[in-house]
């Protein structure tokens, strides 16, 4: 018998099958971290998000729903996989007969592992099969194994339904169950995906920074706590590195390549030092940059265990999450330049790149990658992720300032005091300035020192202020005696510059 009928009803079963599909999927995903087609399909779909015409646009949205374009972008790419096997279903449904049963069930596998094997991998840049160097995030047979198990899942669907309906004839009440059954399945895989989204949410803490400083409500800390340090990734899904079996390979143009386990790092001399990150998607004003204290060890001590020959010029790391970038190599040997394994005193989170990461100052944090797998060093220019489509390969960050306080905090004296930050990278801070006057003039805040030449500078000013609403502005000059330019530009290709300006009321 074959299992024709009305394509309503062939279409009202798939869709149950595609629901089911799609829940199991999100259950491995979070209980066995499985491997997801629509999250590999996803990585080529998010280059549209890469292209700075179309970023900046999207960061201009208003209350914050920027952050939320990558997850908005990952449920699209995942209803276009969803109906790509809704309209297989509907096929299946269509032309199974009772002898080609199993034929049309091992078709869809079929289906499910060439789709990865030959469009999802080499469309990544990961080669026919994902055999291609440099996939660590989606090993091969583990890769292919979790789409014949998609596959199998949603065809054993379809299979009880031609079974049990191959009649087509379905009462009222079967009809309604389905109904409430697929919605349930689609509205659980919704939920699952906005889950994903929304767990980064923190909660404020105020550090005594001493000196009058320290009364200054709303001033940022010296060290962000580690739960309110930003972080920022290309992925949906963060990897989940184990620290069992990983390895750090250092090869390219060296003399002697070299695998360290986490506890062959542990065992090199450990430095520790506070750091300040900034993205370079940070809007003027912005809060993707925060300071932890590292420690770690010199990526110049581990660069000496491989022996770097003459030649060499340029350093290229990968990730576990497949991400790649490069930096000179000069800047692999800077004083500063570490591989961290803990963060204030703790193990490197996951979403911060346990169980190591690279960081080396003077630049945006997309070059200070997380999950570092791969040390390369050779004697070529490389092209990064984010290079790719059209970033700023230098990466040098931008002398910025920001004010931190949203109203004056009223001083023991009657003055009215507010505050930020500043940084300016490796070029440190030399002076930040205040205008009251929309910058028809600027009078001199007081600079906190840095805890070190890597880190954040605080600032604050206080003044004998009316009760009235200022338009107040701030501007840093770096160590190099270079004033941060009025230029408003976006955040990419090069970073955000321009003054941040704040509405300040001062109540009597």
């Amino acid at each position: 018998m074959r299992a024709s009928g009305s394509w309503w009803f062939l279409g009202r079963v798939s869709l149950f099958a595609t629901a089911v599909m799609a829940v199991v999927m999100f259950v491995c995903r979070g209980l066995f971290m499985a491997v997801l087609p629509p999250e590999m399909l996803f990585n080529v779909t998010a280059r549209f998000l890469g292209i700075p015409a179309v970023f900046n646009v999207i960061h201009r949205l208003p209350n914050h729903l920027d952050a939320y374009a990558k997850y908005v972008l990952f449920g699209a790419t995942f209803v276009l996989f969803l109906g790509f096997w809704f309209v297989l279903g509907c096929v299946y449904l269509r032309f199974v007969t009772r002898s080609t049963l199993f034929l049309w069930d091992g078709a869809l596998v079929a289906v499910s592992v060439l789709l990865v094997a030959l469009v999802l991998f080499p469309l990544q840049g990961l080669g026919v099969f994902g055999l291609a160097s440099g996939n660590f995030l989606y090993p091969p047979v583990r890769s292919h194994g979790w789409a014949a198990l998609f596959a199998g899942v949603f065809s054993l669907v379809l299979h009880a339904a031609w079974l049990q309906q191959r009649d087509l004839k379905m009462d009222e009440g079967r009809r309604d169950s389905l109904k409430v059954m697929g919605a349930s399945a689609v509205i659980i895989a919704g939920f699952g995906a906005l889950g994903r989204s929304i767990l980064s949410s923190v909660a404020y803490a105020q550090e005594t920074l001493g000196a009058w400083f320290s009364r200054i409500n709303g001033l940022s800390p010296e060290v962000t706590p580690t739960s309110e340090h930003y972080q920022v990734s290309k992925n949906v899904f963060n990897p989940d590195v184990r620290e069992k079996g990983w390895q750090l390979s250092i090869n390219g143009l060296v003399d002697t390549p070299v695998s360290l386990s986490l506890d062959d790092l542990k065992a090199l001399p450990a430095v520790e030092r506070t750091s300040t990150l900034v993205c370079i998607s940070n809007q003027v004003g912005g809060d993707l940059i925060d300071s932890s204290v590292w420690t770690g060890v010199k990526l110049m001590d581990v660069l000496a265990l491989a022996g770097v020959q003459a030649g060499a010029s340029e350093l290229i790391l990968y990730a576990d999450d497949n991400y790649s970038d490069s930096f000179p190599l000069e800047a692999a040997f800077r004083e500063g330049t570490i591989i961290a394994y803990l963060q204030n005193g703790e193990p490197l989170t996951r979403d911060h790149g346990f169980p190591a990461r690279v960081l080396v100052p003077g630049i945006f944090g997309m070059k200070n990658v997380k999950w570092v797998r791969e040390l390369e060093v050779t004697d070529e220019a490389y092209l990064g992720y984010w290079q790719t489509r059209g970033w700023s390969d230098e990466a040098t960050v931008q002398t910025m300032s920001r004010i931190d306080t949203p109203v004056t905090t009223k001083l023991e004296d009657g003055y009215a005091a507010i505050g930020g930050v500043a940084f300016a990278g490796i070029r440190g801070i030399s002076r930040v300035e205040v205008s009251l006057d929309e910058g028809r003039s600027w009078q001199e805040a007081e600079l906190k020192p840095a805890l070190n030449d890597l880190s954040w500078n605080l600032w604050a000013y206080r003044w004998q202020a009316d009760a009235a609403s200022y338009t107040v502005q701030v501007r840093a000059t770096d160590g190099n005696g270079q004033t941060q330019t009025a230029e408003r530009n976006r955040p990419l290709p090069d970073g955000a510059t321009g003054y941040h300006t704040r509405t300040i009321n001062v109540s009597a």
